[in-house]
């Protein structure tokens, strides 16, 4: 056995490090041990909905991770076809009758009545809450015709338990709803 200090030396100084990096690797392995802990709790359930998930969108997958790497697959395809059905907003112009100019016959009072000059104000009226309207509310998303439809049919059920300013305001948003039917199935033509 050789007696050589510097080579005892060197040989303990190695014998430590390697003492050292293996308490370093065994601390950081025991660390990742013990943050596994909380979760061995719900590794069956979490078993249980990776084989549903396998059913229901991955029935070719042969381990867990395929399952995952499935459903990956899925979540881009999705997005990807979300993306391909949003559209540039519908615009809907709506035309506002320009006013007439006043005539001498607008002094005298007419004996029925004012009805088709009450029509025209309400209508005009009407075209400019319904512009408001549009402008402020943009369709979020792409708007399919049965969504819209469904919309038409909620406004219609809940119009009726409606008075004064809200029915206005709920015959605008229904105005509003029909023009973008309009426009959707104009479109499909």
């Amino acid at each position: 056995m050789p007696t050589n200090k510097l080579w005892l030396e060197h040989t303990e100084r190695a014998a430590w490090d390697t003492i050292h990096a293996l308490r370093e690797k065994l601390s950081k392995a025991e660390t990742r041990l013990q943050s596994l802990v909380p979760g061995v709790a719900h590794v069956p359930e979490l078993l249980d909905q990776l084989e549903s998930a396998k059913l229901k969108y991955a029935p070719q997958a042969a381990s867990h991770a395929a399952i995952v790497t499935e459903l990956l697959a899925h979540i881009e395809r999705l997005q990807s076809e979300v993306a391909s059905n949003q559209s540039s907003p519908t615009v809907i112009k709506v035309a506002v009758p320009l006013p007439r100019p006043p005539l001498d016959s607008d002094d005298f009072p007419e004996p029925h009545g004012h009805r088709l000059d009450d029509d025209l104000e309400a209508l005009a009226r009407f075209t400019r809450a319904l512009r408001r309207k549009a402008e402020l509310t943009q369709p979020r998303g792409a708007q399919s015709m049965e969504r819209l439809l469904q919309q038409a049919e909620d406004q219609l059920d809940e119009i009726g338990e409606t008075e004064g300013v809200s029915l206005r305001d709920a015959a605008v948003e229904l105005a509003l709803l029909a023009a973008r039917i309009y426009s959707l199935s104009r479109g499909a033509d």
